[in-house]
């Protein structure tokens, strides 16, 4: 099984790479502006007063910043200021140290799936969870902690030596500098190790000692960061829990949110699949150490009010567990009607559900969907505009870290010079004056270079109004942004 393995995470690996140079861009805005632009400000690009209310408030951590610091430094020493380079670099380091942390799981969960045929399973399906690439190569804090967490795990699986659970307690505690929430699956971890595992004093002890020395290099980070020695964790509490400011400020979810919050992507497939057999895995596998991890974790955001997806990706690559720890038919509970699941994965829904994710692990590997952060645009202006750029009616996102162009906003072409830069929204120009041509320099729509830009701006029509009809599922505006050169005729500049 070890070569299979090995193919496997090859294969993922490579797709990861691919993933990491063309997903110039961010899933939610906290990967940009709580961990990329706070390395910036550090590195004396981005100023204090363009951070987020967060960095004044003194409520994220500084550990996964410090670690991009570390990286960023050196290449800039070297002659790498360009910041999109800085980032595809953190991006490609990010995405192969979770490879690496999924290849230690893998190798650390084989030996407690039940069945040399769930083993087998497991195995060839890693690189069919499509998701793993995109989320892999986010410079978030949940894809960080992701990583730790299933390190952590694989440190403490069979083994009873205090030096080994020194290091998952390591590893929890960096998990939980980089994502507060994850200190469920520490708490779970350390439970299983005492109750199931039945680890000595000492060994519990070592696990407790690696969590200190975590948190005590997170002070130090946060030292560093915000000048003053402060304790972040526990104002995030205060303010998103106690004070319910993000609850307030994004809205409260029922129960039942996750329910339809995390199915609603591409990969509504699989993850409805992964969501079944995470239950089927604490009905059935109520001793296994993933049990005693997820279950709290996913519990606590459950009951939290204010509800996204994202807050539930630290759990990313110990799901791939979850269908041979929930549904193997060499469980000893409910044997027979789990058998006849099993036998589902030879069928056509397993089939439609792996062409599916592989198809959209594709798509988000050479063309990252352009909903929320327009990082093609800032880096076409961030490279090649010099001069004002002019807006009408639209906004653009603005990215300290990637200073480019300035906007200036106006209320119609009529009043642009020719050469003007015109920015829209949408990959079609707006209406302009007789005599005036929009020549297209650069849009984030891919076909709208071959004169289908007509076909990117219906699309925006119909995802808008869908978006209006399907309120509870929180999908975001779609914008293309677009570049152009307004020229006039000889005509009109004479």
């Amino acid at each position: 099984m070890t070569a299979a393995l090995r193919r496997s995470l090859l294969l993922l690996t490579l797709v990861v790479i691919v993933t990491a140079w063309f997903s110039d861009l961010f899933y939610f805005p906290d990967e940009h502006f709580q961990v990329l632009e706070f390395m910036a400000h550090k590195l004396g690009v981005t100023p204090a007063s363009a951070l987020p209310w967060e960095f004044t408030a003194r409520i994220r951590s500084w550990m996964q910043p410090a670690i991009y610091y570390a990286i960023a430094v050196p290449l800039r020493a070297l002659g790498v200021t360009d910041m999109f380079t800085i980032t595809f670099v953190l991006r490609l380091l990010t995405g192969l140290f979770s490879v690496a942390a999924l290849a230690v799981f893998a190798r650390a969960v084989l030996p407690t799936i039940h069945g040399n045929e769930a083993r087998r399973f497991f195995i060839r399906y890693l690189p069919l969870f499509g998701f793993l690439p995109y989320l892999f190569v986010r410079t978030s804090s949940e894809t960080f902690s992701a990583a730790f967490i299933a390190l952590a795990l694989a440190a403490a699986l069979n083994r009873q030596d205090p030096k080994w659970l020194a290091l998952a307690g390591l590893l929890c505690g960096l998990a939980f500098e980089c994502r507060y929430q994850t200190a469920l699956m520490g708490l779970g971890l350390f439970a299983w190790l005492a109750v199931i595992a039945r680890a000595r004093v000492p060994a519990l002890a070592a696990f407790i000692g690696g969590g200190l020395v975590a948190l005590l290099l997170g002070a130090l980070a946060d030292r560093w960061g915000y000048g003053v020695w402060v304790f972040p964790p526990l104002d995030y509490v205060n303010v998103n829990i106690v004070q319910g400011v993000a609850a307030r400020s994004f809205g409260r979810e029922p129960v039942f949110a996750y329910l339809y919050l995390l199915p609603a992507t591409g990969f509504f497939a699989i993850t409805l699949i992964v969501m079944a057999a995470m239950a089927a895995m604490w009905l059935r596998n109520p001793r296994h150490a993933v049990t005693w991890m997820t279950l709290p974790f996913v519990a606590l955001h459950v009951a939290v009010a204010h509800k996204e997806a994202r807050f539930l990706f630290p759990l990313v690559i110990l799901a791939t567990s979850f269908p041979v720890l929930g549904f193997s038919p060499d469980l000893p509970r409910w044997r027979g009607a789990f058998a006849r699941i099993w036998s589902w994965r030879a069928g056509w829904t397993a089939k439609v559900t792996t062409a599916t994710s592989l198809f959209f692990m594709a798509y988000l590997a050479l063309y990252p969907f352009g909903v929320r952060p327009h990082m093609p645009m800032s880096r076409y202006l961030y490279r090649n505009i010099t001069g004002p750029v002019y807006t009408i009616g639209t906004s653009f996102p603005d990215y300290p870290m990637y200073r480019h162009a300035r906007l200036v906003p106006v209320t119609a072409p009529e009043a642009l010079a020719d050469g003007s830069l015109l920015l829209t929204d949408t990959p079609t120009p707006p209406p302009l004056p007789p005599g005036v041509k929009a020549t297209l320099l650069y849009s984030e729509f891919p076909f709208a270079r071959f004169g289908y830009g007509r076909a990117g701006s219906d699309f925006i029509g119909a995802y808008t109004r869908f978006a209006a009809r399907a309120r509870f599922l929180k999908l975001l505006p779609l914008h293309w942004y677009t570049l152009y050169r307004l020229e006039r005729s000889a005509r009109m500049r004479s």
